[in-house]
């Protein structure tokens, strides 16, 4: 057995873990930083996207953006228009290559293909074991491999589960400059379901098919055939009209568990794992953004590492209550949807997701959604 000495190791080569290395390299940390993943061959399965009114991160490999969305629920469908914000579309495959093409400059920066079996710690070091039996020691570890435990009962064990096919159409039939945000299904029963449209080109687009729930489809053949007649429905299409390039599929935690920043002493939980999904939305990027931009800087800084408080006591507790809205009262989630881009402009309700509004303004927000599915959330979680 062999022992091999850093000053960080990133386990996980995901978003978070690559985000963090990146991070760390462009701002000139000269520490001995080992990254470690099963493999770090750019894959071409996975899409981010996120809003945001400034400079966005990774800009220069931004795939597609978009400033018009299409919404669509029972009642009520319309185009909406983006002032402050813009929406964003990062690939997978461009995200790590462009990341790992600058880790490969910095020769602190350690690569390493293999498989985590596990980790232990004391006050002053923390271990990592591979599963060809190598054990590497460091400072601190930063993981996003394994999923921690929570001591509190999750009440709303929600998954957001998608599946969407990348087309190409033999011709014309999607608008490049608008994306679907939510095309809801009336149909759908055990859970909220709605289509995710991301057009590339007007013969190319990711139509992708989404849903609440506490369960994920016994098969994948059922979400396919759900994109199928979507796109029968929404631009008649048949099997034979288009060519799929590439399939996504992802299932994303949005409920109430509680994730701890420690996984053990000098062992520190990022990504999905620490907690940074947003637990009513499912939406990540921005988070880990931000999250790891601080995190960065205090290691840089040689500060202690804090839990992050991202998000305030009471958008938490708002979350809690439309997981309850999901959970138990699914019929009546799409009327809180359907009202909420309604009766709001889409920059105030991104304002909103984005936790970037006064007490006074939620108000605003809340008010103009149906109450009732409200107060009963309320009447069930007192508190947090």
């Amino acid at each position: 057995m062999s022992t091999n000495n850093y000053d960080i190791i990133i386990a996980g080569g995901g978003l978070s873990g690559l985000s963090l290395a990146w991070n760390l390299a462009k701002k000139g940390y000269k520490k001995k930083v080992l990254v470690v993943d099963s493999t770090f061959a750019p894959g071409n399965k996975k899409t981010w996207c996120f809003w945001d009114s400034s400079s966005p991160p990774f800009a220069n490999i931004i795939y597609k953006s978009w400033r018009k969305t299409y919404f669509s629920a029972p009642e009520f469908d319309s185009f909406l228009y983006m002032n402050k914000y813009q929406y964003h579309c990062i690939r997978e495959s461009d995200f790590k290559e462009h990341v790992l093409t600058e880790l490969k400059k910095h020769s602190n920066f350690t690569l390493l293909e293999e498989n985590v079996l596990d980790f232990s710690s004391n006050k002053n070091k923390a271990a990592m074991v591979t599963k060809s039996s190598e054990t590497f020691l460091a400072d601190y570890i930063f993981q996003s491999i394994f999923e921690p435990k929570s001591k509190k009962k999750v009440k709303y064990p929600l998954i957001q589960h998608f599946y969407g096919l990348e087309i190409k159409t033999s011709v014309p039939v999607f608008d490049p400059g608008c994306f679907t945000i939510m095309d809801f299904d009336e149909s759908f029963s055990d859970g909220t379901a709605f289509t995710y449209v991301l057009p590339f080109l007007n013969n190319r687009a990711l139509v992708e098919y989404t849903v609440f729930s506490r369960k994920v489809f016994d098969t994948k053949k059922e979400y396919k055939e759900k994109v199928r007649s979507y796109l029968k429905e929404r631009y008649n299409l048949e099997k034979d009209d288009y060519e799929i390039k590439r399939k996504e599929y992802g299932e994303i935690p949005m409920s109430d568990k509680v994730y701890p920043i420690t996984y053990t002493d000098r062992i520190f939980n990022i990504g999905t794992s620490g907690g940074l999904t947003k637990a009513s939305t499912g939406y990540t990027f921005l988070r880990i953004q931000k999250f790891v931009d601080e995190l960065s800087n205090n290691l840089l800084a040689g500060n202690s590492i804090t839990s992050p408080e991202l998000s305030k006591a009471r958008f938490k507790y708002y979350d809690l209550l439309l997981l309850h809205i999901l959970d138990k009262q699914s019929t009546t989630s799409v009327r809180v949807f359907r009202d909420l881009f309604k009766n709001n402009s889409i920059d105030k309700v991104f304002d909103f997701l984005s936790e970037d509004t006064n007490f006074l303004e939620d108000i605003k927000i809340m008010s103009s959604v149906p109450p009732m599915p409200f107060i009963r959330a309320i009447s069930r979680n007192p508190k947090l």
